[in-house]
């Protein structure tokens, strides 16, 4: 819808049949106000003293819906998240603190046309001005962010879009802050072990998202990698900086990116006509080996931008 602000007639939530979703205040909402310049369709949802309770996505507004690739590919994926955010200790809060999150319908009008459209309705957090200081976040909030980041692939996130509630805050701009420096502490490492890829993409399924095979295996490689890091002991900067397109003056041969170990697995038959988790253990192996390198080398020959692996 083209006006910015709209009345909200009607909308049914659809929460996740395996995970408790509590989006407070949704009983509370009235207007959808769209946010300026965004590549997909964003609105705030508000009450009556327009006070903010969700952000809606809805999914016939996702930049590839209209030319019909990956229709629901942005709904899908903001209520995986949260379903997949698994608390640490069991009944303690979700490890990445990423808001509760379900699918939505909702029906608005601008007074003279209604549209009724179904995407991700996530629980609005207050976002409190941090000016672009990263001093602002502590360490362990860093990094429970590139915990995330890495694992789902968030490869989109910067300073305009970094969330800060005194408990949240970084992406890949992080490799860039004092505070990704640090080793991951013990109980971080622990909540790595514990991850099981298996049983997260049957969670999935069991609340009717179903990724593909194609974004099932990049899942696996992204997971792979952050084991291969965190529990070989690199840091949020090591494991972010190698998650990330680099950019260098001279070829070398040693791969040092996601990039370059699956084009080296692209050029090593035998790679593709094992089992598959046996090309993942070749990930492993070969993630462990340019990380190794990438901490021999001096800071200043490493740079590159936010552009991970995509098969």
């Amino acid at each position: 819808m083209e006006n910015q602000t709209c009345l909200v007639e009607e909308y049914t939530i659809q929460q996740p049949s395996t995970v408790g979703v509590i989006v407070k205040g949704i009983e509370n909402i009235k207007y959808a106000e769209k946010i300026k310049g965004t590549a997909n369709g964003v609105y705030l949802m508000k009450g009556l003293r327009e006070d903010m309770i969700a952000v809606f996505k809805p999914i016939q507004e996702e930049i590839f819906y209209s030319v019909g690739k990956k229709k629901g590919y942005k709904a899908d994926r903001e209520v995986a998240a949260f379903i997949l955010d698994h608390p640490a200790q069991e009944g303690g809060e979700r490890f990445g603190r990423v808001p509760p999150t379900s699918f939505a319908r909702a029906r608005y009008t601008n007074g003279e046309t209604t549209d009724s459209e179904s995407g991700s309705l996530q629980q609005y957090v207050q976002n409190q001005e941090w000016k672009q200081r990263p001093e602002v976040f502590a360490i362990d909030d860093v990094q429970r962010l590139s915990l995330i980041d890495v694992r789902f692939g968030n490869n989109d996130r910067h300073n305009g879009n970094i969330l800060n509630s005194n408990t949240n805050g970084g992406s890949f701009i992080w490799t860039t802050w004092a505070q990704a420096a640090f080793p991951y502490p013990y109980y971080m490492v622990d909540y790595v072990k514990s991850l099981d890829v298996k049983n997260d993409l049957n969670t999935l399924k069991e609340n009717g998202i179903e990724l593909g095979e194609r974004s099932e295996y990049i899942y696996k490689v992204q997971n792979k990698v952050l084991q291969a890091g965190v529990l070989g002991g690199y840091t949020p900067k090591d494991i972010g900086k190698f998650m990330t397109k680099v950019y260098r003056r001279k070829k070398e041969k040693a791969p040092r990116t996601i990039i370059d170990v699956m084009n080296c697995m692209s050029g090593i038959p035998e790679a593709w006509s094992v089992e598959e988790s046996q090309a993942l253990e070749l990930v492993h192996e070969k993630t462990t080996s340019a990380l190794d390198y990438n901490r021999s080398l001096p800071e200043e020959n490493l740079k590159g931008s936010t552009s991970t692996y995509r098969r």
